[in-house]
């Protein structure tokens, strides 16, 4: 199988913040200023995108995910800008479940998302014929002789006319 360690780890982060959002909302948290969070997507984006071709069992997965979860549950809390944020930093325990629920939904989703994009790249390159190289040639191609630019006829004797005076042997011989 073709290495899609950089799809899946775009796909990873995506899930991630997008789900991290939703199961912190749910859990009772509220997302402070999301522009700040679609700036450092990139940034989670590049750690997922360096543990996704290791990450292929479920349970790796799912500590990917588990991983992201908690980076960006702790990145929304600090972000936050609430007086009482010391004591939401480690959350309820329904903000602690809706975070494994999403978790687990989201490595489900993200398993069965990576059968589906094997199977539909192979439809594609069963459809699509791929060379590599190109066909090989029967007989060599045609070739058209381009004439060059024509000088000037007193430009030529010019040149002509240096070249012949200078030709000889050396003077010292």
């Amino acid at each position: 199988m073709r290495s899609t360690g950089g799809a899946r780890g775009a796909v990873l982060a995506c899930l991630s913040a997008l789900l991290t959002g939703v199961g912190h909302v749910a859990g009772g948290g509220t997302v402070g200023d999301l522009g700040l969070l679609v700036v450092l997507l990139p940034l989670v984006a590049v750690v997922f995108v360096s543990l996704a071709e290791r990450s292929r069992t479920p349970l790796g997965t799912v500590v990917v995910l588990a991983a992201g979860q908690v980076a960006l549950h702790y990145l929304m809390v600090l972000l936050h800008s609430s007086a009482d944020a010391g004591p939401a930093l480690l959350g309820g325990p329904s903000m602690l479940a809706m975070h494994a629920i999403v978790t687990l939904l989201s490595a489900v989703g993200l398993r069965h998302a990576d059968h589906a994009v094997a199977a539909v790249a192979a439809a594609f390159r069963r459809v699509v014929p791929r060379r590599l190289a190109p066909p090989p040639v029967e007989r060599p191609p045609t070739t058209f002789a381009v004439p060059g630019p024509e000088l000037p006829a007193r430009l030529a004797s010019a040149f002509l006319g240096a070249a012949t005076r200078r030709r000889g042997p050396p003077v010292w011989c």
